[in-house]
């Protein structure tokens, strides 16, 4: 069975649709379809990402603050892996400055900087399984059910 690509955002939707279920743009209904919208499943799993890539590059770099690479391998178009990647590198780099600004602090400060380091470590950590989640099963609101 051949599929359409949305030509607002380019998502696969079934050749019987009316509107692309992710952008809800109209998909043109005339037999003369532009070719670049009409796949294959064949030639979609020719062209299709690795998914062992994504969960690596979901799982490792946010050792060092980058969120998001596997949203970007998989969907280079979508904002949400740069979305990701701008808010990690940020929390990222605000808990190495508490991290550090803590230890060359006295007592009182220093416990005060611990607290601060440690909820924007779990912030963090929240914003990389949801990056992970978002990358390996395309929503995090399919793994939780809502």
């Amino acid at each position: 069975m051949t599929k359409n690509r949305c030509p607002n955002c380019g998502e696969k939707v079934e050749s019987n649709c009316l509107t692309c279920p992710k952008c809800f743009a109209e998909i043109p209904r005339s037999q003369s379809r532009p070719q670049e919208y009409v796949i294959n499943e064949e030639s979609e799993r020719r062209s299709s990402k690795i998914p062992t890539v994504a969960l690596l590059l979901s799982i490792i770099p946010p050792f060092i603050g980058l969120l998001g690479l596997g949203l970007i391998y998989l969907h280079p178009r979508d904002r949400k892996g740069y979305w990701f990647l701008i808010i990690g590198l940020l929390l990222f780099l605000c808990f190495l400055a508490l991290f550090f600004t803590m230890l060359e602090s006295g007592f009182f400060s220093a416990v005060l900087l611990f607290v601060g380091a440690v909820i924007v470590l779990l912030i963090y950590i929240s914003a990389a399984i949801a990056a992970l989640l978002e990358a390996v099963f395309g929503s995090v609101f399919k793994v939780l059910r809502f």
